[in-house]
């Protein structure tokens, strides 16, 4: 029955699927495209500094976002939820995976790490650093300078506001 519906389409001028005019996937665009190399993604800024946590001259920038103090607790809670696993509650690199494995970080306590700017936790957070992987793409620009932020000021400077130190979060 089967063979006999194909030889009738053949016969009757219908032809095969793969003969029939259509749009073809991946043909090359009528028009030309160019996109400018300073393009970013919607929402990301145009400033280098603020995008890469670089300074113009070399170095690690300053925090280009001026934070209040109700703000820190947002940085905590983002703190707590993306930093806390390896690097501790109080950023001591004794985090709960530690145990399960995971290579312990360097304490942001370390002299070395505790006179970086706000860039150089930026920086880490956005690239990654050493086996830490990139939280680029999970976390929003504003929120990682804000987690940079209150690494430095609560975490190192010890300037948290009580509420802030007192709050719990999950």
């Amino acid at each position: 029955m089967r063979s006999l519906l194909l030889l009738a389409l053949l016969l009757s001028g219908c032809g095969w699927m793969w003969d029939q005019p259509k749009v073809k996937a991946f043909r090359e665009s009528p028009l030309p495209l160019a996109f400018p190399e300073e393009r970013v993604a919607l929402g990301e800024s145009l400033d280098q500094a603020v995008r890469l946590g670089l300074g113009p001259e070399g170095g690690f920038a300053e925090n280009p976002y001026a934070f209040t103090e109700a703000d820190l607790l947002r940085g905590k809670v983002l703190y707590q939820s993306f930093c806390a696993i390896c690097h501790g509650v109080r950023g001591e690199g004794d985090g709960r995976a530690i145990p399960l494995g995971v290579p312990r970080p360097r304490s942001y306590h370390d002299p070395a790490v505790r006179d970086q700017p706000e860039g150089y936790f930026y920086f880490a957070a956005t690239n990654g650093f050493g086996r830490m992987l990139p939280y680029k793409s999970r976390i929003p620009e504003r929120e990682r300078w804000l987690i940079a932020h209150y690494i430095k000021r609560c975490l190192l400077q010890e300037a948290c506001p009580k509420e802030v130190v007192d709050a719990t979060v999950y």
